[in-house]
């Protein structure tokens, strides 16, 4: 590598998701450019439809890692990450397998990143996939909600007048969209920034490990930010799908997020909570409608496992309070002790 070249890596997690791969991993690999040197990298979560054999076969310098047992997405990204850390990357991109990427975006990215330091994770705009082009045409539903939303913080529907996360009008750069978070689909952050604030917290598994991600390294005073002028094809929907999984890991980790979060005040957060708990219980949840019966089952296996994550939920505040504490440019964020 020569001295002036930046250091990207690309990691890529897929469980059973072969289909998807070969666009995927090509666009990426195209996505090298003078003054880059690109590693991408495939973490197999426990996949059985031959995905990296396929990989292995048609990408022979993509380099494969194979986990045992389907980690959750926040530790297979977790494997790649440290990885990719320890090599010395300057930057990680985080992009699932239903993606491609414009040949230009990796670059784009770096040279934002590069000019505005203040910036600690970014990512593009989510564009419709289309099979037969890396090109962007259309927001896809994550980026049109996106846009809807705007800057409001992750709870906006449920509690509207909290304050939002995104950062002061002095120093931004145009074109960006502070929104709540950076979707992990398409997710670019400093290596720097990782070392500070960690990695995922693992015991989110799947769903808000970004958005936990985002608001640490905002507490640590950097910008979170989407990238208007720039994007990326995303179908979305993801390998978990909308059933039992998708309800039971976003009502859990929602409530974890939020036990977790040092900026709401407690009295504020228990009526939160308590509102999420009694549409949880008659099947309403974030996660996709159901039965009242159903939903009350969930739900109290949801607390359950919040009761047993209590050593977890303390640790977490008390590294949050430190982050902001050792932040050199704070924005403000309340500290409910």
């Amino acid at each position: 590598m020569k001295q002036h070249e930046v250091k990207v890596t690309t990691i890529t997690v897929g469980t059973n998701e072969r289909r998807w791969l070969g666009p995927c991993l090509r666009s990426l690999l195209a996505s090298d450019r003078p003054g880059i040197s690109l590693t991408v990298r495939y973490i197999d979560n426990n996949s059985h439809d031959g995905s990296a054999e396929l990989v292995r076969a048609q990408f022979p310098t993509v380099i494969i890692t194979r986990n045992r047992r389907n980690l959750g997405f926040a530790a297979a990204n977790n494997v790649g990450m440290r990885a990719a850390i320890a090599e010395g990357s300057d930057y990680v991109f985080l992009v699932n397998p239903d993606t491609q990427t414009p040949p230009d975006l990796v670059a784009n990215l770096v040279r934002f990143m590069s000019s505005w330091p203040a910036y600690g994770i970014v990512g593009p705009m989510q564009y419709q996939y289309d099979s037969m082009s890396t090109g962007l045409t259309e927001h896809n539903d994550w980026s049109r909600m996106s846009l809807v939303n705007g800057e409001r913080h992750a709870f906006y529907s449920d509690w509207p007048d909290h304050p939002s996360p995104a950062g002061p009008a002095a120093g931004r750069v145009p074109r960006t969209l502070e929104h709540a978070y950076v979707q992990g689909s398409a997710l670019f952050a400093r290596s720097s920034v990782l070392r500070q604030i960690g990695l995922f917290d693992e015991v989110f598994h799947t769903y808000y490990e970004e958005v936990d991600l985002c608001r640490r390294a905002r507490w640590a005073g950097y910008r979170v930010a989407l990238l208007l002028d720039h994007g990326i094809q995303h179908k979305g929907g993801g390998g978990s799908g909308h059933g039992r999984y998708r309800r039971v890991h976003m009502r859990r980790n929602r409530y974890y997020y939020l036990l977790t979060d040092i900026g709401w005040p407690r009295p504020r957060a228990a009526r939160l909570a308590a509102r999420w708990l009694d549409r949880d219980l008659r099947g309403r949840s974030v996660g996709g409608r159901t039965s009242p019966v159903l939903g009350t089952a969930e739900t109290l296996a949801a607390m359950a496992w919040l009761g047993s994550r209590t050593p977890q939920i303390i640790a977490r505040r008390h590294s949050h309070r430190r982050l902001i504490k050792s932040s050199p440019a704070r924005h403000g964020e309340a500290d409910s002790r």
